[in-house]
């Protein structure tokens, strides 16, 4: 094998913007490219906190177009930790910037040669981000299999949710909880603790933009169930 090409397992999220097209298409591009830079800039600094915090490159990050990829160095309970911090800021990015995010979650073998990423789970991923019908993330059960499942179930980073799938049996999978991040961007910016659900609310700004069309109106409809579904509370006193 090459030199340059490192196979490696490792957990990956691969993301899409939603309507992507329609937003180069109805807006000024410039200003879209503004926007789009400064979601990615505001992500990759928070990027750098978790290697420092960790002190070891941990997480790396690509982007294609609208199209997120973010691997981990390994698989350990440590680096999915990285990985959901990773997750947590690129939903934090992108709310303050607006743009709508779908992504998945898989664990398997990547070879990565020259900003190159080859492997199944990035196939895995993509495929699932594709079956969803909301603003989220769908945590494959691969990912939750290799690293202690109650301890992120019992904190509330991740929990089981019947996700809107486009078609497919109707059953729970597991969702990552973006919205549990929005009480801090609270905290930091009106130094309050204490916090009400229309609060949180008011904080998230995928829906400024009014959805033209049915399937945006349909996803929006989804996504503030599951808001609905996290604000509920059992779950604030877990924030």
């Amino acid at each position: 094998m090459n030199n340059n090409i490192i196979k490696k397992e490792c957990f990956i999220a691969l993301f899409d913007i939603l309507g992507f097209r329609d937003l180069i298409k109805n807006n000024d591009l410039e200003k879209v490219a503004q926007t789009y830079q400064k979601a990615r800039s505001d992500f990759e600094n928070n990027i750098q906190h978790i290697d420092a915090l960790l002190q070891k490159d941990s997480v790396s990050f690509r982007i294609f177009s609208d199209t997120f990829l973010i691997y981990t160095s390994e698989v350990s309970d440590e680096s999915f930790l990285a990985l959901l911090a990773g997750l947590d800021f690129l939903f934090i990015a992108a709310n303050e910037n607006k743009l709508p995010i779908r992504g998945a979650t898989a664990v398997g073998e990547l070879i990565v040669s020259n900003g190159i990423e080859i492997g199944i789970p990035i196939v895995e991923a993509y495929e699932n981000e594709q079956k969803q019908d909301w603003i989220g993330c769908w945590v494959g059960d691969s990912c939750l299999d290799r690293v202690n499942k109650d301890d992120h179930l019992s904190g509330r980073d991740i929990v089981e949710y019947e996700i809107p799938l486009k078609d497919g049996e109707v059953r729970k999978n597991y969702a990552f909880n973006w919205v549990k991040s929005i009480p801090n961007i609270i905290r930091s910016k009106h130094k309050k603790n204490d916090f009400t659900p229309e609060e949180i609310k008011k904080e998230i700004k995928f829906f400024r933009n009014k959805a033209t069309k049915w399937s945006a109106k349909r996803k929006h409809e989804n996504t503030r169930k599951f808001i609905d579904f996290v604000l509920t509370p059992e779950f604030l006193k877990e924030y």
